[in-house]
């Protein structure tokens, strides 16, 4: 199952380089209604087409059809259910008039997907169908995916022969246009900075002539390899700037801190005197004559002062 999932997105991925749009358009038949009718045909083609966003449709033929199958006196519940589901879908106008007979399915599904007749699916539908004298009529439309049920299980075809070679024609035309138009855009361009230098106008003055003469579209600025200038250190101006209104000097740069002084070596420092510290006398009968002695010798000083 998931190498089927892969699968229908990768169809499903070249269908919209084609045109495919989401939300898809789904347009089914009465037989897809009356095959689905115990399962949930919505989840269905949201699995199979890998997305919520679809819009299922039915034409008003199919639904006069389902009509046509019930007008029996006994009616079968089957197509009664068939017909409340319809309902629930949206109604596609397929241009019928409702007083004339309802035409056959096939009939009524190619006109709504290929209205012109010329092999286009204009609005790009996605067709469900059980039908395959339709499918293989709708396989020449191109780009038309077709899905139809298969034991319970919705498939989706692969791209038809048609359909792939309009793929590939277009993935070569947009392949052989970019490669056209690189070399001439550059060309225009070099040439265009080439008239600008020998002229040595600047793209003020052109822009200017261009308004001048009327032409509506003016020139490109030509632009000039260079560092990014938000990435260049800027080079610091010592010089003053002369403002409007008077000569303005520029803050003079902070002094520059001193560096702190390295101290000296210990060995040239001066060496400290060490005082020695006299021990205070003791208690005690020998403390007590040393102190009389030298309270005596006091006295005698303070006298010769005087």
């Amino acid at each position: 199952m998931g190498k089927r999932v892969k699968q229908y997105k990768r169809l499903m991925r070249s269908f919209e380089h084609l045109g495919f749009r989401q939300p898809y358009q789904l347009l089914m038949t009465s037989d897809v209604v009356l095959e689905t009718l115990k399962l949930d045909v919505i989840a269905l083609f949201e699995k199979t087409l890998s997305t919520k966003n679809i819009k299922p449709m039915i034409t008003q033929c199919c639904i006069r059809s389902l009509y046509d199958r019930n007008l029996g006196p006994n009616r079968d519940p089957a197509i009664v259910g068939a017909i409340e589901r319809a309902k629930t879908f949206e109604r596609r106008r397929c241009g019928h008039l409702m007083d004339e007979a309802a035409k056959p399915e096939a009939e009524c599904m190619m006109s709504v997907v290929d209205p012109k007749g010329n092999g286009q699916n204009k609005f790009r539908y996605i067709v469900a169908t059980q039908d395959e004298e339709l499918r293989g009529k709708l396989r020449s439309v191109v780009p038309t995916p077709l899905m139809y049920i298969r034991r319970s299980v919705m498939i989706l075809e692969p791209m038809s022969h048609d359909s792939a070679k309009v793929r590939e024609r277009e993935e070569h035309v947009k392949f052989s246009e970019g490669i056209i138009r690189r070399p001439t855009a550059t060309k225009r361009k070099r040439e265009g900075e080439d008239s600008d230098a020998e002229n040595g106008s600047d793209d003020e003055g052109s822009q200017a002539g261009d308004a001048a003469k009327g032409d509506p579209k003016p020139k490109k600025k030509s632009y000039v390899k260079g560092p990014n200038p938000l990435a260049v250190k800027k080079a610091k101006k010592m010089q003053d700037e002369k403002m409007a209104g008077g000569e303005k000097t520029r803050k003079p740069a902070p002094a520059p801190v001193p560096a702190p002084e390295a101290e000296p070596p210990a060995e040239t420092k001066a060496k400290r005197k060490r005082r020695k510290k006299t021990k205070a006398p003791e208690d005690g009968p020998d403390s007590q004559v040393g102190g009389g002695e030298q309270q005596a010798k006091l006295a005698v000083v303070a006298s010769t002062e005087n």
